[in-house]
């Protein structure tokens, strides 16, 4: 099959491309696929929508509603609007993609909840590369107003997915491929109707062992476990959790529909944000930072040409004229259709691949690759190119063996059943180590002091996975010792901040004894990452930060 599939790829001109994807789900069809993962195995799990447009309202089809739904501000509030004006007999029949699913002879709210979303979960059971056995692990996520399944993620035992409103998490705990534990990790996504397609998505796991993702412009309110209010409902955002969703946070905001984002080796957090579809207007290759506003607002969208957006050039890249300083600019004005997007972690694809971001943009069916050059206070992007085309690529994951898959809707914006999976197999002189670390679970025993050698590990992700598992093992005053040691690779001693911050970020340090020394290293890099775990940090009992480069243990 796979030589099959080959022989397809040359007739239909992507051979003399930089990167020959193999359709790794064979003939197996997987209906409408929006993002995958994978998981210490190999297996895939994708996201399947039913729901886009019919169940998940496009406002563009509905415009009598738009004043209404930009005066909503969570999704609660979007619920009783929908009971409200789609109550039985308000409505004389079908509108657009809304009709009477259930076919009790009305079209109401009741319609909203006919369609269910799906995770299918795909396995190659006989070796052979190709998947083989395709089964439901989960399904339904159908409330009235709920979104559709637009982003997925495997992380330690657990399935995370993202469906307005919710953040959940599945496990399969008995091993038939099927999820058997739901746990609800945070709630309060997705405030209004506003377009198809931004939605909850962009499930990352973040080299500080975080759960980042992103809401575009149906917007946020949300009260976190602790009882903090996070209210952003009228912005996209990028967010951010414990895997268990405690210390939720609005990370970014001021985004209009992000659908992926990637981390570098120094953390810093890159994506590209689609655009108004206004004239002249491009989407936005943007680096988020902690706590900026990118200054887009939903409402925007129906000012058109006499939003601030469009008059004041929020749009632009720093620089453009009448611009507000109070909004981050892009890097730049890149793109068309911006989907999948991954960050090459350094020991994943080979030749001039390695450390370039990728892109799939959906529709026009293109893969780009990248870098970003550092400059006074961001990033410049070099190197652009096309690396395949001719597939609608939409979500992207990258897999133990330095593979990255990534979904194929297949055809238009429609939903026709159709999908595959595909496989970018580039990966052909690699360090074993990856694949062997990479592959076994969270809980299995890796002797402490391999762990501390493969913080200085070329893959970024090996190097997370060990820093993980150094927490885990409360190596903390051995993750800060690497740290002071100048001897050590620089992304290995930022690596070791990272542990270290874990620990501190989770109440467990006794002390901070030997931090001080750390504040005056050399390295502007690692004093920038020392300073943000301890401003995040919950101090230990009789310790205090007093003045820059002192820290009172008394």
């Amino acid at each position: 099959m796979r030589l099959l599939a080959l022989l397809v790829l040359t007739v239909s001109g992507l051979s003399a491309q930089a990167v020959r994807p193999f359709k790794w789900s064979g003939s197996i069809n997987v209906p409408d696929p929006v993002a995958v993962t994978v998981d210490e195995t190999g297996a895939v799990y994708a996201t399947s929508t039913t729901r886009r447009k019919v169940a998940d309202l496009d406002i563009r089809e509905h415009p009598q509603w738009i004043a209404a739904d930009q005066a909503l501000t969570s999704p609660i509030e979007k619920e009783a609007f929908y009971k409200r004006v789609m109550a039985p007999g308000v409505l004389r029949g079908p509108q657009g993609s809304l009709k009477d699913h259930n076919r009790d002879g009305s079209v109401d709210w009741r319609d909203l909840t006919v369609h269910q979303e799906r995770i299918y979960k795909l396995v190659d059971t006989d070796g052979d590369d190709v998947a083989d056995k395709l089964t439901v692990f989960a399904e339904g996520f159908n409330p009235v107003g709920g979104g559709i399944a637009a982003g997925i993620l495997y992380h330690d035992g657990w399935v995370y997915v993202t469906v307005q409103p919710d953040l959940w998490r599945l496990k399969d705990t008995d091993g038939d491929g099927v999820a058997d534990l739901k746990e609800l990790v945070c709630t309060g996504f997705g405030a209004h109707i506003a377009y198809a397609g931004h939605d909850m998505h962009g499930l990352r796991l973040g080299p500080d062992g975080r759960i980042y993702w992103t809401i575009g412009d149906k917007g946020a309110n949300v009260t976190s476990k602790e009882g903090r209010r996070f209210y952003f409902p009228h912005t996209g955002s990028v967010l951010r959790c414990e895997p268990d969703g405690t210390g939720f946070e609005v990370f970014a905001s001021g985004l209009r529909n992000v659908q992926e984002i990637a981390f570098d080796d120094l953390g810093n957090i890159i994506g590209i944000d689609n655009d108004a579809d206004q004239p002249k207007e491009r989407e936005r290759l943007v680096y988020v930072v902690e706590g900026s506003d990118s200054g887009w607002r939903c409402h925007s969208q129906f000012m058109k040409l006499n939003s601030r957006w469009m008059r004041e050039n929020i749009w632009q890249p720093a620089g453009a004229p009448d611009q507000p300083l109070c909004f981050t600019p892009p890097i730049a004005n890149y793109s068309d259709g911006p989907a999948g997007f991954l960050h090459e972690p350094g020991h994943a694809l080979d030749g001039t691949l390695r450390g370039h971001f990728i892109l799939d943009q959906f529709p026009n069916g293109k893969m780009d690759a990248f870098t970003l050059e550092p400059t006074a206070d961001g990033f410049r992007m070099t190197g652009l190119r096309t690396i395949n085309s001719g597939i609608m690529g939409i979500g992207m994951s990258w897999a133990p063996d330095g593979r990255a898959y990534f979904a194929d809707w297949i055809g238009g914006y429609a939903l026709d059943g159709k999908g595959a999976v595909w496989r970018m197999d580039v990966a052909t002189q690699t360090d074993p180590v990856s694949k062997e670390i990479l592959s076994l679970p969270l809980s299995f025993a890796v002797p402490k002091d391999r762990l501390l050698a493969l913080l200085a590990h070329r893959d970024q992700r090996v190097r997370v996975n060990a820093t993980l598992r150094l927490d885990r093992l409360g190596a903390w005053s051995e993750l800060l010792a690497l740290a002071r040691d100048p001897k050590q690779p620089s992304l290995a001693r930022i690596h070791a901040v990272w542990g270290w911050g874990m620990g501190l970020r989770h109440g467990k340090l006794a002390d901070l004894h030997g931090v001080a020394e750390l504040l005056t290293d050399d390295s502007d890099e690692l004093r920038v990452q020392l300073l943000k775990v301890l401003a995040e940090g919950k101090m230990p009992p009789g310790n205090r930060l007093t003045k820059e480069g002192e820290i009172d243990d008394d």
